[in-house]
């Protein structure tokens, strides 16, 4: 279950290089899954309906593409765990509820960018990105 949080710019600025490192991880799980993937479609193809040792290979290499979908699941919750929510693993988009002038908004951030220095309306996304007000935002 998700545990929802509201985050200051500056808590949630503490959570990047976690939040970094698990992004580069979902990126290799998913190339791991993509390669499995033609693996099993390339298997299913030569495999003949009759060969008993072919379709035990399928099976064994379909139980670990299993596998690895169900870990890259688990970082995704665990991402979420950390009460913000991972919007797009290829840009790596994250945001996290915060309060602006009393009303709840996302910080944005972008895989790559070294601090939050965005943010939108909740239900809004990338494209209505706008910049943090400097020093004087209360939630720094």
């Amino acid at each position: 279950m998700i545990q929802l949080k509201v985050f200051t710019t500056k808590e949630a600025n503490a959570l990047l290089p976690e939040i970094s490192r698990l992004i580069l991880n979902l990126r290799e799980k998913r190339a791991l899954i993509e390669k499995k993937e033609v693996e099993i479609d390339a298997l299913e193809l030569v495999t003949e309906e009759d060969s008993e040792a072919g379709h035990a290979l399928l099976k064994r290499e379909v139980e670990q593409l299993n596998c690895l979908i169900a870990d890259f699941n688990a970082t995704v919750d665990f991402i979420h765990g950390h009460g913000c929510f991972l919007k797009d693993v290829d840009t790596g988009l994250v945001d996290f509820y915060a309060v602006m002038d009393g009303k709840v908004v996302y910080l944005c951030w972008k895989f790559g960018e070294e601090e939050i220095t965005h943010w939108h309306e909740v239900g809004e996304g990338y494209a209505s990105r706008q910049q943090l007000p400097k020093e004087d935002d209360p939630s720094r």
